[in-house]
């Protein structure tokens, strides 16, 4: 699968994470690929430009990932960014409409497979 024709946003405030993350969407291949250090700015940012997937840190401040994802109302599938495997947070994400979560450090494989899920997904 292609993604040089999509727009992914990385919701992060951990600079070097957040770093990373841009990186390897980039190796992947991803065309667009635009940072926020929470989820306020997230917000600014998905009122410019139409996102194909999003992936979201959990645990920042002012607005953590779980709020973003609630204001977001679901105008992109989101990829939830966390510490913690089967935690309850990670539970509240899904109902609360993330697409899935990948636990950091993060992979390529892991970013590929949730980026590809997150497309179709979309539709």
């Amino acid at each position: 699968m292609s993604f040089n024709s999509c727009a992914v946003l990385v919701v992060e405030d951990e600079v070097v994470t957040r770093s990373v993350s841009v990186r390897l969407l980039k190796q992947l291949g991803v065309g667009t690929v635009i940072e926020a250090a929470d989820g306020a700015e997230a917000l600014a940012r998905c009122n410019r430009v139409d996102f194909d997937a999003i992936f979201c840190d959990v645990d920042m401040a002012p607005m953590g990932g779980l709020a973003f994802l609630d204001a977001l109302d679901g105008r992109a599938p989101v990829i939830m960014l966390t510490k913690h495997d089967g935690s309850d947070v990670v539970l509240s994400a899904l109902r609360s409409g993330a697409t899935g979560y990948l636990v950091k450090p993060l992979t390529p494989f892991g970013l590929r497979e949730k980026l590809e899920k997150a497309l179709a997904a979309k539709g």
